[in-house]
């Protein structure tokens, strides 16, 4: 499955080659250029959505996954000529020498959050601290009877990998971070068409890469 959408890719320039109108009635022209910094997928409402960072601020654009016309699902390149990489500064991969394979030890956190969210993800949570793992993925499920709980239980993943940075145990953050990854990836695995399929992939792709930046390195990644 394609991680982008027709060839584009966040935090790349993009130039208009051709004017179109989106369907909120922003027109660009050819020529008009920006860093593509968002894309992605509505399934409800089966849209497409861009942002696109400009000189004069942010342009949000939208298009129907079912238009006829103009950019859509598989005639993007038609309309957007693909630049230079422009990463978000302070977002730029830490490490990509092999040898710094360091884990990042954030500091501890004052009070940890409890009691937030809706009452399915605060049990999960607890089962979660309480190590039994199976029984927390199975109350998200139960909870969430769609695709949303592949990601659900990734960001639960995800702060568990947290935890144990704060606590300087790299090898359960590893195990914590390949589980974030591995249902993120089953999250993208579910979509039910192709424009769902590349946006979603995108999603995951973008879960990885920032949770590497948080962890300091991608131990998915084999060490040379």
């Amino acid at each position: 499955m394609s991680a982008t959408i027709d060839h584009l890719r966040i935090d790349h320039r993009v130039t208009v080659l051709r004017e179109f109108t989106d369907a909120a009635g922003i027109t660009m022209r050819a020529g008009d250029d920006g860093i593509l910094r968002e894309l992605s997928f509505d399934q409800l409402r089966l849209e497409i959505h861009l942002g696109i960072a400009r000189e004069g601020g942010k342009v949000a654009l939208l298009f129907p996954l079912k238009a006829k016309d103009g950019p859509r699902l598989g005639h993007m390149r038609e309309f957007f000529e693909l630049g230079d990489l422009v990463p978000v500064p302070g977002t730029e991969p830490i490490r990509r020498d092999p040898a710094a394979r360091t884990m990042i030890v954030p500091p501890q956190k004052r009070e940890p959050a409890q009691g937030g969210g809706p009452a399915w993800w605060r049990e999960a949570q607890a089962l979660e601290n309480a190590g039994r793992m199976e029984e927390a993925e199975q109350t998200i499920k139960q909870a969430v009877p769609h695709i949303g709980a592949a990601a659900s239980i990734a960001e639960m993943y995800a702060e568990r990998m947290r935890a144990f940075q704060r606590a300087g145990d790299e090898p359960r953050a590893i195990a914590a971070f390949k589980q974030a990854v591995d249902w993120m990836g089953t999250y993208a695995g579910w979509a039910t068409s192709g424009g769902e399929g590349a946006a979603l992939s995108q999603e995951r792709d973008d879960f990885r890469a920032a949770l590497a930046r948080e962890f300091g390195y991608d131990p998915t990644e084999p060490s040379k």
